[in-house]
């Protein structure tokens, strides 16, 4: 039996465009040599080509089927698919590797180095839209302590306003406040995504500040006395710069009984605390946080959650940082989540109404994939991995989740 697994490994990595170390590139460079083998690498780095053997290979048998692949992995033979005896692969050291491609991709779906924002930009938005719900798009509203309000995006670029001593600039999507003159007394600004949004900043004290859709923060535009306090709802993260001497503090309102501060000199936190929403989660990422919360403090260390719900403080020991932190990043990153987390994320980011058809499917939702993507891509990844099935209205902008099959026979059956 040919042990394929190091070739294999190296050409799924070129696939999901991970960087190759100095060996591995050599031996991938030699395999390219082959001009069959390079057909096949250009013909499964094809995204919309993997897309349709992924949903082709979910319609015959996702459970036995899948199954067979993962158990052929290692030898490289040729696979057939039963029912339809479509032949996916040739009996060559390759084969394997398109076996694990089928059985990975989820997870690795259009996983792409870095492109900053992930978002189209707007006017190619507008031309998708009409048949499509194109993802969320960098912008954000701000109002100024007079009240005024400003619209921004990636475009405005330059000096805004001038908020007392304090100078409001803008550039590609990113607000900046540059403090000129000490304040004489705290002017407040607030900056405001809707639902399809996002936006960052950077505070007078150098903090960065990201938001995600639906969220606000207020915030001086410098801070004066001995402690820098704002306020948030939504999910927001924090990179606060470190001031022994001004504590910087989140306050969360969210419903009554979960209302907390987030205390902190220097740190990276995450902070989810969205209205519709029973539980204020604060996630941190490094250093340390205190949450006060009905005159009780809870001091987090890197790689914990705290759950404030009903007013109880829970501490979660093992966070899934990855997964908390995907949005700030560009992408959807989803670990065993149920039905309503996912489709919570995919309406904010896509400002869409989702309706539930019957029962709410029971499966898990286990993949990564890029913000960036047209709705119907997302959900054409989804449905591959678990089976449930979508449909968008896309003037009324709706989202809806079908009723599993054995669910609607059922509904057929007592009819």
């Amino acid at each position: 039996m040919t042990d394929n697994s190091l070739i294999n490994g190296i050409i799924l990595k070129a696939i999901s465009e991970e960087d190759l170390n100095s060996a591995e590139a050599v031996i991938f460079e030699e395999w390219l040599t082959d001009e069959d083998n390079r057909r096949w690498f250009e013909k499964w780095s094809n995204k919309d080509y993997m897309l349709e053997r992924l949903i082709e290979a979910h319609r015959v048998d996702v459970g036995g089927d899948k199954a067979y692949f993962e158990q052929k992995l290692a030898n490289g033979k040729r696979i057939i698919i039963r029912k339809r005896q479509w032949k996916l692969f040739r009996d060559v050291a390759t084969s394997a590797a398109a076996v694990l491609v089928l059985a990975a991709a989820a997870f690795y779906w259009f996983r792409t180095p870095n492109q900053g924002d992930n978002v189209l930009p707007k006017d190619k938005a507008a031309t998708v839209s009409l048949h499509d719900i194109a993802p969320g798009q960098t912008t954000a509203l701000l109002t100024l302590a007079d009240g005024s309000k400003l619209v921004l995006d990636s475009t405005a670029i330059g000096q805004l306003a001038q908020q007392g001593g304090t100078v409001v600039l803008n550039g590609k999507g990113i607000l900046k406040y540059q403090q000129k003159d000490q304040p004489a007394e705290l002017i407040y600004n607030t900056l405001t995504t809707a639902n399809g949004e996002t936006y960052a900043m950077v505070m007078a004290d150098g903090s960065k500040v990201w938001l995600n859709a639906g969220a606000t923060i207020r915030y001086p535009v410098a801070f004066a006395g001995n402690e820098r306090k704002v306020e948030v709802t939504g999910e927001v993260y924090f990179e606060v710069a470190p001031d022994k001497n001004k504590p910087f503090i989140v306050h969360v309102s969210g419903r009554k009984e979960n209302e907390m501060d987030v205390q902190v000199l220097g740190t990276h936190f995450n902070i989810h605390a969205y209205d519709d929403e029973a539980i204020i989660k604060t996630t941190l990422v490094e250093g340390s946080v205190k949450i006060k919360h009905a005159n009780v403090e809870t001091l987090l260390e890197p790689g914990q959650q705290a759950q404030v719900s009903n007013g109880v403080t829970k501490v979660k020991p093992d966070a899934n940082i990855e997964a908390v932190t995907a949005w700030k990043n560009g992408r959807f990153y989803f670990s065993k989540s149920d039905i309503t987390v996912v489709m919570r994320q995919l309406a904010k980011w896509y400002n869409v109404e989702v309706v539930y058809e019957g029962a709410k499917p029971t499966k898990l939702f286990i993949g990564e994939m890029e913000r960036g993507l047209m709705l119907s891509q997302v959900l054409r990844a989804l449905e591959y991995t678990t089976g449930v099935h979508f449909r968008v209205d896309v003037a009324a902008r709706k989202l809806i989740v079908e009723a599993p099959k054995d669910a609607k026979s059922r509904n057929k059956d007592s009819n």
